[in-house]
């Protein structure tokens, strides 16, 4: 599958789900709304009330070309498949903090592998502006655990993959939260210790999908009333380092090219 021309940057994310919740978008954010998602909204559908990003770490272009037949299975909930251009260089913190503050690295100021807090106005202070409750379910002291602090969201720091989907479907079903952000991070962790392709990664890779499919079936059984949004919104690819193992960071198509796909749900 040849990756088609990029539409921007994964840090379209941002502005993207701001124009749908009909928010303004943090200060720092440059990227315009994603036209292919914009696009398609109805007259009079604005603004979205609830919203599930899901962020499964390093599910690259590079798995669309040798896994398509299994990748394929979440486009019936989240159809609209947007190519994009990671944030360089293309390592987790570097890329999560572009996705969820519409900005560049030089401006949002991680670039390179470490986990600070962003000072930088991100799409949680914007979400707080307009008193939306938000909740980030992630591995504990992972990069989405941990950059985000020290805003009026909800944390939930779980000890691994199976519990953070636990918890998010726990999260959607009491109904409390109109922005979820989930992160998973198997693949990416059996990527380092294998290779892309090994047996334990593509185990990993279906599991995610598993899970999505799971945590996306759950929120539209209980928002199937109301005007949401799905996003599947990885950080990175990977590609086969010198050593033989799993690794990214490095301006090349295995590593930068990404989609990201959105469902968009009107009753």
């Amino acid at each position: 599958m040849k990756f088609p021309p990029h539409h921007g940057s994964i840090a379209s994310l941002t502005p993207t789900i701001c124009h749908l919740l009909g928010i303004s978008p943090p200060e720092v954010s440059a990227e315009p709304a994603l036209d292919m998602v914009i696009s398609t909204l109805e007259e009079n559908s604005l603004p979205f009330e609830k919203c599930l990003i899901i962020a499964q770490d390093a599910i690259g272009a590079h798995l669309w070309k040798s896994h398509e037949s299994d990748l394929n299975k979440i486009l019936p909930l989240v159809p609209l498949r947007v190519p994009l251009r990671a944030a360089f260089p293309p390592v987790t913190p570097v890329c999560f903090a572009s996705i969820f503050s519409g900005a560049q690295p030089e401006v949002h100021g991680i670039q390179s592998f470490i986990k600070p807090v962003l000072s930088c106005d991100t799409l949680f202070d914007a979400l707080a502006r307009a008193n939306k409750k938000v909740a980030i379910v992630a591995v504990v002291d992972s990069c989405i655990d941990l950059i985000f602090r020290n805003r009026d969201v909800t944390y939930f720091s779980e000890k691994d993959d199976k519990s953070v989907k636990e918890k998010v479907l726990e999260v959607i079903e009491g109904d409390e939260y109109d922005v979820i952000i989930t992160y998973q991070a198997d693949y990416d962790d059996n990527l380092h210790k294998t290779e892309p392709y090994s047996p334990v990664c593509i185990a990993s890779l279906r599991q995610h999908i598993k899970d999505f499919t799971e945590m996306t079936k759950a929120a539209n059984q209980h928002w199937g009333d109301k005007r949401h949004v799905i996003a599947f919104t990885p950080d990175h690819g990977a590609h086969v380092n010198d050593a033989g193992k799993g690794d990214h960071g490095i301006d090349i198509p295995e590593d930068m090219d990404i989609y990201h796909c959105y469902g968009i749900y009107m009753p």
